[in-house]
């Protein structure tokens, strides 16, 4: 099901036959420098399985990025729930994710998306705050978050539960966006 859609793209739901091209993006050494690990096809169907049930459950999720003009899935771009699976000082919150192929970055499509889904979560959704976080030396998607206009505050850094304390990628700075916000 389409939720939005954009000059050029269109964010919708997951469908089952999603797996394949995204297992094959969770496997790209690239896509997944940030992670501690790339994420098998198991993981991966885990993931849109997570993502179907929070679309029915909340009204909201990951969606899949499609680029119109070739129909070409390329990523996901969307909202997620943090609740009991993720406990830090900010949660329970709804963060503004993304993930999208290697072959498709610095084209804008990241930006694009997200722009779209902060708009929706605040006006549609009726959303307060999203929240958008990263290994510090994700530098990349930092830069996303600031071009989106959301704030970092050095206070709101964390050590990643789901990450052992003294890996590389342990430490990750915190992004708020709040309602009303600005967007360029």
């Amino acid at each position: 099901m389409q939720i939005l859609e954009t000059e050029r793209l269109i964010l919708r739901t997951w469908q089952y036959d999603d797996i394949d091209w995204f297992a094959a993006m969770n496997q790209d050494p690239e896509v997944m420098r940030y992670f501690p690990n790339r994420q098998d096809y198991a993981y991966t169907q885990r993931i849109i399985e997570g993502a179907i049930g929070q679309q029915d459950e909340s009204g909201y999720s990951l969606y899949v990025v499609v680029i119109k003009a070739r129909q070409e899935p390329i990523g996901f771009v969307g909202l997620s729930n943090l609740t009991m699976d993720f406990d830090a000082h900010f949660t329970p919150a709804t963060e503004i994710g993304w993930r999208i192929k290697s072959a498709h970055w610095r084209e804008g499509y990241a930006f694009e998306a997200a722009s779209a889904v902060i708009r929706y979560a605040f006006e549609t959704l009726g959303l307060q705050e999203l929240v958008s976080f990263t290994a510090v030396t994700n530098l990349p998607s930092r830069r996303l978050m600031e071009k989106l206009h959301m704030q970092h505050e050095p206070k709101d850094d964390f050590s990643h539960p789901g990450i052992p304390v003294d890996h590389p990628l342990s430490v990750h700075v915190l992004y708020r966006i709040k309602s009303p916000y600005t967007l360029a």
